[in-house]
C-alpha cells in the first residue's frame, strides 16, 4: 500500500477528515481513485495553487 493509498483509506475510514493534494501529486491521487473505485466515494475541491482538497462523500450519490 502506497502513501496515498494509505491516506485515502484512513479517510473512508473516518480517522481523518481531508487529504490535501499538492498540485503535482493530483493525476497521481486521481488515479489511484480511479483504479481502487472510490472516485464516488470522495469529494474534491480545488483550491487556489493547485492544490485539492478530498473530503469522505456523505452523500453517497455522485454530485
Amino acid at each position: 500500500m502506497n502513501e496515498w493509498e494509505q491516506k485515502i483509506q484512513e479517510l473512508l475510514d473516518g480517522s481523518v477528515e481531508e487529504v490535501l493534494v499538492p498540485k503535482d501529486e493530483f493525476l497521481t491521487v486521481r488515479s489511484l481513485l480511479i483504479d481502487k473505485g472510490w472516485m464516488f466515494e470522495v469529494v474534491g475541491e480545488a483550491k487556489h495553487g493547485g492544490v485539492t482538497i478530498y473530503r469522505k462523500n456523505e452523500t453517497g450519490s455522485i454530485e
